[in-house]
C-alpha cells in the first residue's frame, strides 16, 4: 500500500490499543471489522480528510464500519475532510471512519442532513364569475295632469272687532263721520269750514286767510295766513271738522313753509271732543283748547311733516285728556310772535 495508507493504519492501530487500554475487544477483530468496511462515510475526525481520495467502490452502508470517532484522534490534529464522504458513497480515503456521530469532534462534523422539500403551493381558488345584471324595469306612465281647482270667492270682509270700534258719547253720539284720506289740498280755490283766529293783543293785525299760488309739490295753490304785532301765542288758521272718526290712521302729513317769529315754530293742534268748547260743539265746559299738539320748525322753503296721533301732548293748562279716534278741529297755529307769516298745503292723513 502507498506510504500515506500505511501511515494511516499505524496510526489508527494505535488509536485502537490506546481506546481498548481499559479492556474493549480483539484489537486484531476490530481492525478487521473496519477493513472489511471497505470505507465508510467520511468521520468527522478521520485523518488525512484534505488529500484522502473518494474510496472507488462502494462502502457498506453507514453504520456498518466501526464508529471511526471513537478511535480519532483530538479533533485539534484531525483535518477537516474537505469532502466526507456520504452515506454509503465511499468515505474520503480508503480507511475513512462512519459518520461522525462517534467521531470526536473535527472542525467540520458529519453531512447535513437533507433539506426537505418545500411543499407543493396551493393552487388558488378560481374566481367567482360577477352576478348578472338585472333587467331595468320599464319606465313607468306619467299620471295625467290634475284639474285646476276652482279659484275660491274673495272671503267677506270681517267686521270690526267688538273692542276695536270707538266708542262715542256726548257732543258726537250719533254724529260721528268716517274720515276722507285727503283733507284739503286748495286747488279748488275754496275755504270752506276753514276760519283764522288769534290771541288777545290789542293792537295785532291778522289778515284774512287767503289761497296763493304756487302750491307745495309742483301744485298751483296754498293757504296764507299773515299778521304781525303779536304779544301773546300769536294767530292760527283753522279746518272744523267736527266729529271725524280718524281711528283707522296713524297721523297727518302736511307741507309748509313760513317766516314767523324769531324761529319759525309752529304747532299742529288736534282739538278732540274733551278741549273743544261747547260753545265749538265740543264737551268742555272751562279751561278749554288745550288740545294735543306737536311742534315743527319751518323753513323758507316747502317741506313736508308728519305728526302722529301717538306724539301729540297738552301743553299742560287745561284738564288732562288723549286723543282717542274723534277729531273735532285741525289747527296749525304759531307759538311766538309777534310777527306771523306761514303758507300750508296738501293736507292729508296717512
Amino acid at each position: 500500500m502507498p506510504p500515506s495508507v500505511r501511515r494511516f493504519a499505524s496510526a489508527r492501530l494505535l488509536a485502537v490499543l490506546v481506546a481498548c487500554a481499559a479492556g474493549c475487544g480483539d484489537p486484531e477483530s476490530y481492525y478487521r471489522n473496519d477493513a472489511a468496511s471497505g470505507g465508510g462515510a467520511a468521520g468527522a475526525s478521520g485523518f488525512g480528510g484534505a488529500t484522502g481520495t473518494a474510496g472507488a467502490g462502494p462502502g457498506d452502508a453507514a453504520g456498518s464500519g466501526v464508529a471511526g470517532g471513537a478511535l480519532g484522534d483530538a479533533g485539534a490534529t484531525g483535518v477537516a475532510g474537505s469532502s466526507g464522504g456520504t452515506a454509503g458513497a465511499g468515505a474520503a480515503g480508503s480507511i475513512g471512519g462512519t459518520a461522525g456521530a462517534i467521531g470526536v469532534a473535527g472542525s467540520s462534523g458529519g453531512g447535513a442532513g437533507a433539506v426537505g422539500a418545500a411543499g407543493a403551493v396551493g393552487t388558488a381558488g378560481a374566481t367567482g364569475g360577477a352576478g348578472r345584471a338585472g333587467t331595468a324595469g320599464a319606465p313607468g306612465t306619467a299620471g295625467a295632469p290634475g284639474t285646476a281647482g276652482a279659484t275660491g270667492s274673495a272671503g267677506a270682509s270681517g267686521a270690526a272687532g267688538a273692542g276695536g270700534a270707538t266708542v262715542v258719547t256726548g257732543a258726537c253720539a250719533g254724529k260721528v263721520h268716517a274720515a276722507a284720506t285727503v283733507i284739503d289740498t286748495f286747488e279748488d280755490g275754496a275755504l270752506t269750514n276753514w276760519y283764522e283766529y288769534k290771541d288777545s293783543t290789542t293792537n295785532a293785525t291778522l289778515n284774512a286767510l287767503a289761497i296763493v299760488s304756487p302750491g307745495a309739490a309742483s301744485t298751483n295753490k296754498a293757504l296764507h295766513l299773515s299778521g304781525s304785532a303779536f304779544t301773546g301765542f300769536g294767530a292760527g288758521a283753522g279746518d272744523m271738522i267736527l266729529c271725524t272718526e280718524t281711528s283707522a290712521f296713524q297721523g297727518i302729513t302736511f307741507w309748509a313753509k313760513g317766516t314767523s317769529g324769531t324761529s319759525n315754530n309752529i304747532a299742529l293742534q288736534v282739538a278732540i271732543p274733551a278741549t273743544q268748547a261747547t260753545a265749538d260743539g265740543g264737551d268742555c265746559a272751562s279751561s278749554c283748547f288745550d288740545h294735543p299738539s306737536k311742534k315743527v320748525t319751518l323753513t323758507t322753503a316747502w317741506q313736508q311733516y308728519h305728526v302722529l296721533f301717538s306724539d301729540l301732548a297738552q301743553a299742560g293748562f287745561g284738564a288732562p285728556a288723549k286723543y282717542a279716534g274723534i277729531v273735532m278741529a285741525l289747527n296749525w297755529v304759531s307759538t311766538e310772535g309777534p310777527n306771523v307769516d306761514f303758507q300750508i298745503d296738501e293736507i292729508s292723513y296717512y
